[in-house]
């Protein structure tokens, strides 16, 4: 029986051949040397038993794949472009993909646990050595114990040993896709605004002092949870520059970055410290989108100064302590939330706009 292409789009409604289509779309895709053979289909079935599926998936993804590989060698020996053709397989049934994929995690995972995962792979792909259209990657490493890791909480994380301990890993787009949080939203958020039990917030918080470091690491609990990657340190002119919190979200496609200033102070924070502020972005190579402060209170002519800077502010009206890290967290976590809410594509382009216009005239005048 000769295969059709309609024949595989009837195959991959069902999750099992979706994820093997998709895995080894990316496989051919990413390794590609000129020919397309069965080998990826044992590959991937090889992958899949150690996933436990049964064996009517099993089945299903076995002649999903034998299909694919019959209408990919049809293509590519009427001299079609094989790479572009994979890519627009992927981007055209990206949702069908991501929706298989996600059916396989283990929905009872620790969130924090997933974070840090979907954390590292964000990372692995700054370095990453090929990349799909839609945002897969193969990444060269000697890492074995994360694979296993990622294995374990139902991650299809196809990978090749070669020689000398080292492997090429392949990272579908969906495991670097922030709509994975939607998987287990709601698990340990008992009411919104609230990430775990007040005890387990103050517990992560003890013995840091009352000052900045802990505000600092407040908002980077809060950035994390609501789907961001963070950091404290950037590359910049002369050399990396030390930041509050930085935090990066994949936002439909594109990377969305936000940086937070924290001053932890007794006094209101006044003007000169926006200002202070305003020119440190001048440090750093990205341009953040979306600019935060969050101080106990701020100056009549401060709050001026950073809406006219570009700022979003979050007063707390109390200084952070090892007392009141809950509540300083809810405070935090539900002002971004509205913020990231309320700011629309439009609004955002305008913030950027404005910092640039900013920043060209401050260039001027150094």
């Amino acid at each position: 029986m000769v295969a059709t292409w309609s024949e595989l789009w009837s195959l991959i409604m069902k999750p099992a051949a979706a994820t093997a289509v998709y895995l080894a779309t990316l496989s051919i895709r990413l390794f590609y040397s000129g020919s397309v053979n069965y080998k990826v289909r044992d590959e991937v079935i090889a992958l899949l038993v150690r996933h436990n599926l049964t064996a009517n998936e099993l089945v299903e993804a076995q002649r999903a794949l034998d299909v694919l590989i019959e209408l990919l060698d049809r293509e590519k020996d009427k001299g079609e472009d094989i790479i572009s053709l994979l890519d627009l397989l992927e981007k055209n049934n990206y949702e069908s993909f991501k929706s298989a994929l996600y059916s396989y995690l283990k929905k009872d995972t620790p969130l924090d646990e997933v974070r840090k995962a979907i954390q590292t792979l964000v990372m692995w792909r700054v370095n990453a050595s090929l990349t799909s259209g839609k945002g897969s990657y193969m990444l060269i490493t000697s890492t074995h114990d994360f694979i296993a890791r990622l294995e374990e909480l139902g991650f299809f994380i196809p990978t090749y040993q070669v020689y000398h301990g080292t492997i090429y890993i392949i990272v579908p787009a969906p495991y670097v896709d922030m709509d994975i949080f939607k998987v287990f939203e709601g698990r340990e958020k008992p009411e919104v605004g609230v990430r775990a039990g007040v005890e387990e917030v103050k517990g992560r918080f003890e013995g840091i002092k009352p000052t900045r470091d802990i505000l600092e690491s407040i908002v980077a609990e809060v950035l994390s949870a609501l789907g961001f990657t963070v950091q404290t340190k950037l590359p910049a002119k002369g050399g990396d520059v030390e930041v509050d919190v930085w935090g990066i979200k994949n936002v439909k496609g594109a990377q969305f970055r936000v940086y937070v200033s924290c001053k932890n102070w007794d006094k209101d924070v006044d003007r000169t410290v926006i200002d202070q502020e305003f020119g440190r972005v001048l440090q750093f190579y990205q341009l953040p989108h979306l600019r935060i402060l969050v101080v106990k209170s701020l100056t009549e002519p401060a709050k001026k100064a950073a809406f006219d800077d570009g700022f979003f502010t979050i007063e707390l009206g109390e200084k952070a302590s090892t007392e009141n890290t809950q509540e300083i967290y809810n405070i935090i976590y539900n002002k971004l939330k509205e913020i990231f809410i309320s700011i629309t594509p439009d609004k955002i382009m305008k913030v950027v706009s404005r910092l640039k216009e900013a920043l060209r005239e401050l260039e001027e005048l150094i």
